[in-house]
């Protein structure tokens, strides 16, 4: 899954995305507001953590202007505040969780899952299983009917979106922009690419080919 954190302090931005990327969440760090509203708008997250005092615009008020234009992307604030009237007046705002800084890492990691768990519906996030395909987030593998197939990182990645997202039709455009981070259609043949070879490892040896294409520009995981 994919986070954007703003935090304008080197130290605690990159402890924050070196743990996180160790626990399989793919991040993205911004230093200031500006550059993070831009960056929220270009691309899909599944959930935004960042520093409620930031330069020139406090945190309370970026998740309002988001609130407002019905976006809900969970929120985490990072915060020096502990006082019951500030937290009370910032979860009004449309925030979802808060932690206090100093904090511990696997803290936030524990509060990340829970959201994530509740937000998505789903009993784990380190583990997806759809018919007889079974992703494991925390190993980086994928098992079918217990066969153990290998692949690489982009296109685990681009797998473990399509059955985030099982039955949904996913834009060629947005496997870019989510997995890549690239907003040019001039990159779309890496896309095509990586499902022709994703779609070769998972359908050896099986019959059912869960991956539609639609027009080559549109993907679907259709459950069976």
């Amino acid at each position: 899954m994919k986070i954007l954190l703003v935090e304008d302090d080197k130290i605690i931005w990159e402890n924050i995305k070196e743990y996180l990327e160790e626990n399989n969440f793919l991040v993205k760090w911004e230093q200031d507001w500006e550059s993070w509203y831009k960056e929220s708008k270009r691309n899909k997250y599944d959930l935004f953590l960042f520093d409620v005092m930031l330069p020139f615009k406090s945190g309370f008020e970026i998740a309002k202007e988001l609130r407002k234009e019905e976006i809900k992307t969970p929120i985490i604030f990072l915060t020096a505040k502990e006082d019951l009237e500030s937290i009370e007046t910032w979860f009004l705002a449309g925030w979802d969780d808060y932690i206090t800084k100093p904090f511990k890492l696997k803290e936030l990691l524990l509060r990340i899952r829970a959201i994530l768990k509740r937000v998505n519906n789903i009993e784990s996030i380190n583990t997806i299983k759809i018919w007889d395909i079974e992703l494991n987030l925390d190993l980086k593998q994928v098992k079918r009917n217990w066969k153990l197939i290998e692949l690489t990182p982009k296109e685990f990645q681009i797998l473990e979106y399509l059955m985030k997202n099982k039955n949904k039709v996913i834009p060629k455009k947005e496997l870019l922009e989510y997995i890549w981070g690239i907003n040019n259609d001039i990159w779309s043949d890496v896309v095509r690419s990586h499902i022709q070879t994703l779609r070769t490892k998972i359908n050896t040896w099986f019959n059912y080919d869960p991956i539609k294409t639609i027009r080559w520009i549109w993907f679907k995981f259709e459950e069976k």
